[in-house]
């Protein structure tokens, strides 16, 4: 096999490789365990684009040759200069680094025709590791009985953009959910609904899990205000709905059964809304039993011990405390379930890698379940991933279900649609209602997606809406509007008999159109970082920069009104190029965009 196979996403890079690879045996006997690969690895981009393309340090290679690094760096440029290398336009040299500009016309002919053929956006899937290796990407995780507010938002947005960047790696994804559909909370909220003075619920509530988290919220407030008496009265009530739920019998189980759906539906219809697959649905009360079973099982070989009556781990000797698996009134934990349903993902689904995409709040949860798992045997245990995230929050600060000052997804939505129509309304007279629901719906959907990506994942987002929908600036609105202007241009250059034409590639020239490729030229490169850093926002970030520099090019070139009709179907050809990537681009990050706006 080819040992640059999986590199050929960067044809440029590789040619480079084996030339400056070829190149430095030339100069001496190598160390066997140096390849063309290092030098692939070893091409960086310089941090300015005037000093290059590429460049290379050759520190490493000097030492594995004992020999001066300047030296060596300018006998690879006197090679690399012969080598007729038809992708070397120039090369400095600056000390032991080689700066290298490639040839424009290489990149065009060669880049161009890829991205309008599409065939550019298959390339990273035909890794053969990849496509062998199994993911599970966990994501999502509501709470039942609970509204699905603007944090659970961030979460979707993540796992879902994760899956399909995955996927475009070459992955075997399989996305899932992991609903928490037990525990007290829902016991206390089913409380008040049992205690609720008002209007009781029906099918005339619109948003039923949101009607449901204020009956959480109200006896969160009822225990909080309440004498030591009441208080135990209450707990004593939330005690016996507790256990009729785990039992599965009775009243209580029946009103649980009834009022899961409804949140599970509501939740659903959001997830449709935005787009959203599962392959797979886990729940937090199909796991309790496995969790008592796990701690049976792992107590009879020597793993789990008792300590104050408790049930757990000593993680001391990583600087985690004592993982408690049951406590001592003989209930297991969060993590307990935890455990369970990793044992599943790895039994019954054979997964290779887990990904959880989980709020920063629980790091430490998550580095006691990876441990656990690593000590109870499982090898999958190092390819755990928590992909951590900091909360969305509102300008005065944290949002709280407990407090009842969460503010709803579906709030949320209602706000986003709402300024989008300020913007369409001027549409109104021209388009039908159809047209105006579909365009509203993708930008309002892009605008969320966008507004919850573009940042780092272990930053905390200040959602404001009206920012999120401006159609300037690093917004999704943005960029989804300028995708639709390249729809514009190519359609009225097919009425006007003029079509993306790759047989003059070599007429762009100008320096916007240099930087519009370079950007388009990086795509794959960046769903690469993307895939290996878990970070949807440098997608998102990059694609940002590449709509800047096909607005460059846009205003300093005119595509329609080109001298030739040859530079015509050539920047028509780098038009069409950028759309497609742009395209492909909001698609990993969950975003279609609207064909005309």
């Amino acid at each position: 096999m080819n040992q640059l196979e999986n590199y050929k996403y960067d044809p440029a890079k590789c040619s480079l490789a084996e030339t400056l690879f070829s190149a430095l045996c030339k100069q001496g006997e190598l160390p066997a365990d140096l390849s063309v690969v290092d030098f692939f690895k070893a091409l960086e981009q310089p941090p300015e684009k005037t000093l290059g393309d590429y460049a290379l340090p050759c520190f490493r290679f000097a030492k594995a040759l004992k020999k001066n690094p300047n030296l060596v760096a300018e006998e690879l440029k006197k090679e690399l200069e012969a080598s007729g290398n038809p992708w070397v336009a120039k090369v400095d040299l600056k000390g032991a680094f080689l700066n290298i500009f490639t040839d424009q016309k290489q990149v065009a002919k060669t880049l161009i025709p890829e991205l309008i053929s599409c065939h550019g956006f298959e390339v990273l899937k035909e890794n053969e590791e990849h496509r062998t290796t199994k993911v599970m990407i966990e994501f999502s995780q509501p709470n039942t009985h609970k509204e699905f507010h603007v944090g659970h938002g961030r979460n979707v947005c993540l796992g879902d953009s994760l899956c399909r960047i995955f996927s475009y790696n070459g992955f075997n994804v399989t996305p899932v959910n992991y609903i928490g559909d037990e525990g007290a909370h829902i016991a206390k909220c089913l409380w008040g609904v049992e205690n609720y003075k008002g209007e009781p619920l029906s099918d005339k509530v619109e948003n039923k899990a949101e009607w449901l988290g204020q009956r959480y919220v109200e006896a969160n407030n009822a225990i909080k205000d309440a004498t030591d008496e009441e208080k135990a009265k209450i707990q004593a009530s939330i005690s016996t709905i507790l256990r009729a739920i785990e039992n599965k019998s009775g009243e209580y189980y029946e009103t649980w059964v009834k009022t899961r759906q409804y949140c599970l539906d509501d939740f659903n219809r959001i997830y449709k809304w935005l787009d959203v697959h599962f392959d797979h649905f886990f729940y937090e009360s199909e796991v309790s039993e496995a969790s008592q079973e796990i701690v049976d099982e792992y107590m009879k070989k020597g793993l789990f011990k008792e300590d104050q009556g408790a049930i757990g781990v000593d993680m001391s000797d990583k600087k985690l405390g004592f993982f408690m698996a049951r406590k001592s009134d003989g209930t297991t934990l969060y993590a307990t379930k935890d455990l369970a349903l990793a044992k599943v993902k790895f039994n019954d689904f054979d997964i290779d890698r887990s990904i959880y995409v989980v709020g920063s709040e629980q790091n430490f949860h998550f580095k006691q379940v990876f441990y656990a798992l690593e000590k109870m045997g499982f090898k999958q245990a190092e390819k755990c991933y928590h992909l951590s995230y900091g909360m969305v929050v509102r300008p005065e600060g944290k949002m709280s279900s407990r407090a009842g000052n969460s503010f709803t997804f579906l709030q949320l939505i209602t706000l986003v649609i709402e300024e989008i129509h300020t913007y369409l309304d001027k549409y109104k007279d021209e388009w039908d209602k159809a047209r105006m629901e579909d365009t509203a719906h993708k930008l309002a959907v892009g605008a969320i997606k966008y507004g919850m990506l573009q940042a780092d994942p272990n930053k905390e987002i200040v959602f404001d809406p009206k920012e999120w929908v401006s159609f300037e600036g690093n917004s999704g609105p943005y960029l989804m509007y300028s995708y639709a202007r390249t729809q514009s241009i190519l359609n009225k250059a097919t009425e006007q008999d003029l079509e993306p034409k790759s047989d003059h590639l070599d007429l762009l020239t100008h320096e916007s159109e240099r930087e519009l490729m370079r950007h388009l030229y990086d795509f794959n490169q960046t769903a690469i970082y993307a895939c290996e850093n878990y970070k949807p926002s440098t997608i998102a970030n990059h694609l940002f920069f590449t709509c800047k520099a096909y607005n460059r090019f846009y205003t300093e070139v005119s595509v329609m009104k080109a001298e030739t009709e040859e530079l015509k179907g050539a920047r028509l050809a780098l038009l069409k190029a950028f759309a497609n990537t742009l395209k492909t681009g909001l698609y990993l990050l969950g975003i279609t965009p609207p064909e005309r706006m």
